[in-house]
């Protein structure tokens, strides 16, 4: 080979000696290009090796697991913060109604039924001086708020905390 034709090897045109080769450009491109594919199967290789498979399956059978739980988990803890408030209910009725048969067997007392059409409605016996306390009315300033308004929200159980926060997860993706 001349010294021209050396040249003409190495010249910026990035073309290696022979004729049908592709650019050095190219060439490296193809490389890496070949060089990812192979890093890519090598992996794919290594990931269905051993226990690796196996431990992939069980990940994906929990997290499937867990996504087909969600509806029924939700509705269970649902319910049963509706059982809780009925009970709740059940129980101040069942304390009204006690009340009203005390108050019903109260009513069935002549004495009592005195008693309190003297205190309610103002009724006296013949002979008897009625006489009436009526208080001033006087406006007292309220100093501090009400106790009911001073109570603190009771905190949800751990569960329904750890639900609360996988359900925004959820929601979020």
């Amino acid at each position: 080979m001349t010294t021209k034709q050396r040249q003409r090897a190495h010249t910026p045109t990035g073309r290696r000696r022979g004729r049908r080769q592709a650019p050095a450009v190219l060439q490296r491109a193809a490389r890496r290009v070949v060089d990812g594919v192979d890093r890519v199967l090598f992996a794919g290789q290594r990931a269905v090796r051993g226990d690796r498979p196996l431990v992939l399956m069980l990940l994906g059978a929990m997290a499937l697991s867990v996504l087909m739980l969600a509806g029924p988990a939700q509705r269970y803890l649902d319910s049963r913060e509706r059982v809780e408030s009925l009970d709740a209910k059940a129980g101040a009725l069942e304390r009204a109604n006690a009340d009203l048969e005390q108050r019903q067997q109260d009513l069935q007392d002549p004495t009592r039924i005195e008693l309190l059409a003297r205190e309610h409605q103002g009724f006296i016996r013949p002979g008897e001086v009625p006489y009436t306390l009526i208080p001033p009315e006087v406006e007292r300033p309220r100093i501090t708020a009400p106790r009911d308004s001073a109570r603190a929200p009771t905190e949800a159980a751990w569960y329904e905390r750890v639900w609360a926060r996988i359900d925004r997860w959820a929601d979020s993706s």
